[in-house]
């Protein structure tokens, strides 16, 4: 029988389990949620820094007593406040950590021989242990996990 390399991995798609499926779908969406939370948090330190230094350095230049100037010095606190409450870094952190644990189980399926009905029961461990540990707007950062 001549397998195309196109056939070939249609072959191997349908013979991926339902329970790996769902880990690399999980996987994804991890990757994707912390890239997200990382580069906004540093696009907002970013602003900080540049909203920090603006005035000193309009002062410097001869423009500094305008109205300008000191909105774009209240910026930071608003960015730091706004970080402290979505807490970016850590949702990114919380993410990251989520993922590697299911790339974790997914060598274990595709290395080790993991029953599905294993993994399964490993994913849910993992659900019920990160349960509550997303860092929200109602709790301060020092009591999450």
């Amino acid at each position: 029988m001549n397998l195309s390399p196109l056939c070939c991995e249609n072959y191997v798609m349908e013979e991926k389990s339902a329970i790996v499926a769902e880990i690399e779908r999980e996987i994804t969406s991890r990757y994707r949620y912390s890239k997200f939370d990382f580069v906004l948090n540093h696009l907002l330190l970013f602003m900080v820094v540049i909203a920090s230094s603006y005035p000193a350095f309009a002062q410097i230049f001869g423009d500094g007593q305008t109205k300008l100037s000191a909105g774009i010095a209240a910026i930071p606190a608003f960015i730091l406040l706004f970080q402290r409450t979505f807490k970016w870094e850590q949702r990114g952190e919380w993410h990251w950590d989520y993922r590697r644990r299911l790339i974790a189980i997914l060598r274990e399926v595709r290395d080790q021989g993991l029953a599905d009905s294993e993994a399964s029961k490993k994913l849910n461990l993992l659900e019920e242990e990160l349960a509550g540990s997303f860092p929200g707007v109602n709790y301060p950062a020092s009591k999450e996990k």
